[in-house]
């Protein structure tokens, strides 16, 4: 038999602590969870007819306390059954038949970001400072202010069993196609992808018209012609029960579609009909949502079920026809019986404004078409900072053939070694953001492809080569151009940035020039590390915390500058500058 440790049943004596609330099982160890528990009575709340006055709760101690979670459920037997905001899906019971799954969130948001307000470490505090958020979200949810106009929107907790990723790009744009489109159901095409992820493509009405399509980048687009069907369903609200709680099963389901006018006789087998085949399928059930709780409805979220493999062919009830009426019997008294439970999958959002939540630049920036004109470190680099931040269209223009040497500072990879700079990096970007779309020229810049160039918006060059600077004068309309460069070991970053249709070496300061010059004569060959024996070929020496180091600096630089809508040129040299311990500062601006 276990017994507690000294540390538990000392931080278990807090109960005697709390006037509202009655412990009736002391410590226990559940053989079925495998983890520590005592259960508690709510006897005092702040509401004379609170659903919480009399609730039982379990308290659950993994074994490795202090270490470990704790949780808080509602008790099987006297605790609460709805499940309310900040809290699991309360519908189902754990396997010990002790409480039900539906654990309450106690953490401040801000915890996992910034450690605000965490739960204590020591071992004394722990169960305590827990029995007092319990008490606090009850209070909160008498009061029904769990959440507030002024609260993220959050998605009632869904119990997901089945490993797949249903993909969607909705936005408020879409939103505005779907209430235009008026169509509530129908059946949707999905695009197979590594991962077991799906990629919504298209949705289409009843009639076959399209309703809503999704568009995605090159990574989506280069994935294999592996097409699934699916059905879905567009419900004005979504679909919750018992006040929060995503329905469990077909019979909870079949609740809450009523609720919203959606008849299964006659709404929803008649989409399943469309899809007897013999193989499974995904039910997405779609419904605006707020970006703030109860704010304006911004765009449509989508909850995927996969279906179990419907009757079709002589799969019948006993006795009947291989038609619908048989098919329609036996899913209802076996495939599709109201106890079975819904196998949810998983489903995300992909649209760039919730990928790029964490960091994003104005739209100024990111709806501008963007050439990198050299795709070695810097160039690597730089586009990879862009694309992480949100631009998704791109050019990438070089002649070179990636080499083990470059990997050392690109971004490249082993696999990418003898192919094209370009290509590598158009994959490699792509495969960041479902969104990207990359043009490749595999061929140094030139006066025969410098047409190449019309379609865009800003022409970033990342060869430090004089040539480049002369074939780029020749362009007569307006652009931004931005030369982005480092000195001998990468000490120095020389940046430009221009904006007209009279680009040439004349941007350059005189200053700079200077600079560049006395940074070339400190290449002495004698001094360059060689790419391997043989023939001479001397390489550019430098680290790669340098060269990201320049090219964050310069991303930050020009992207300012363009949401300022800075006119004709900015010029500047970036310095590395060291502590008397020899220890870098940082980089110093030395001359514009």
């Amino acid at each position: 038999m276990k017994n507690p440790n000294q540390y538990l049943l000392e931080a278990r004596r807090c109960i005697d602590e709390f006037q509202q609330i009655e412990l009736l099982t002391d410590l226990k160890w559940d053989e079925v969870e495998h983890l520590w528990y005592f259960s508690i009575k709510i006897c005092k709340t702040n509401e004379e007819k609170s659903a919480f006055l009399n609730s039982v709760w379990y308290i659950t101690i993994e074994e490795i306390f202090p270490a470990g979670k704790i949780k808080i459920f509602p008790a099987v037997k006297g605790g609460i059954i709805d499940t309310f905001y900040h809290q699991s899906n309360n519908g189902t019971i754990s396997d010990n038949g002790l409480w039900r799954n539906g654990d309450v969130c106690l953490k401040d948001p801000l915890e996992y970001m910034a450690d605000i307000n965490r739960e204590p470490l020591n071992a004394m505090d722990r169960i305590h400072w827990n029995i007092e958020r319990l008490l606090l979200w009850i209070y909160k949810a008498e009061k029904d202010c769990l959440v507030t106009n002024k609260d993220r929107f959050e998605l009632p907790d869904v119990k997901k069993s089945y490993n797949i990723d249903i993909i969607f790009n909705e936005d408020e744009i879409s939103y505005m196609q779907w209430e235009d489109s008026g169509a509530k159901s129908g059946i949707v095409k999905l695009k197979g992808g590594e991962n077991n992820q799906y990629f919504v493509q298209t949705f289409y009405d009843l009639k076959n018209n399209i309703s809503v399509e999704n568009v995605w980048g090159g990574y989506v687009n280069k994935q294999k012609d592996d097409f699934i069907t699916g059905i879905w369903i567009a419900l004005d609200k979504i679909p919750v029960i018992n006040i929060w709680q995503a329905p469990n099963t077909i019979a909870e389901l079949k609740n809450v579609l009523e609720q919203n006018g959606i008849s299964w006789e006659q709404d929803i087998i008649r989409l399943f009909d469309k899809i007897r085949d013999g193989k499974r399928h995904p039910f997405l059930i779609g419904f605006p949502i707020p970006e703030k709780f109860f704010g304006e409805n911004r765009n449509y979220h989508w909850w995927s079920w996969m279906l179990p493999r419907l009757s079709y062919g002589n799969k019948v009830h006993k006795g009947f026809r291989p038609e619908k009426k048989g098919w329609h019997l036996r899913d209802s008294l076996l495939i599709l019986n109201e106890n079975n439970k819904i196998e949810w999958s998983y489903s995300q959002n992909w649209n760039q404004n919730q990928i790029l939540n964490r960091g994003m630049f104005k739209r100024r920036v990111i709806r501008k078409k963007y050439a990198i004109i050299g795709a070695g470190a810097i160039g690597s680099m730089v586009s990879e900072l862009l694309v992480r931040s949100g631009v998704w269209k791109l050019l990438i223009m070089d002649g070179d053939i990636l080499s083990v040497g470059n990997l050392s500072r690109h971004t490249l990879a082993i696999k990418d070694i003898n192919h094209a700079k370009a290509t590598g990096l158009k994959e490699r970007l792509e495969s960041i953001n479902s969104h990207v779309r990359v043009e490749i020229v595999n061929e140094y810049l030139s006066y025969n492809n410098l047409d190449a160039l019309t379609t865009c918006d800003v022409i970033i060059d990342c060869t430090a080569k004089d040539s480049v600077i002369d074939v780029l004068s020749k362009i007569k309309t307006e652009k931004i151009i931005s030369s982005i460069s480092v000195g001998f070991k990468a000490e120095r970053l020389y940046f430009v940035y221009y904006k007209g249709k009279e680009f040439n070496e004349n941007v350059f300061s005189q200053q700079m020039l200077e600079l560049i010059q006395k940074d070339k004569k400190k290449m002495n060959i004698e001094n360059l590390p060689w790419d391997g024996v043989g023939c001479w070929n001397p390489v550019f020496p430098a680290l790669g915390y340098d060269m990201y180091m320049a090219a964050s600096v310069a991303v930050e630089m020009m992207t300012k500058l363009i949401i300022n809508d800075s006119e004709h040129k900015y010029t500047c040299v970036f310095e590395k500058k060291y502590g008397m311990d020899g220890l870098l500062i940082g980089y110093e601006r030395i001359c514009e």
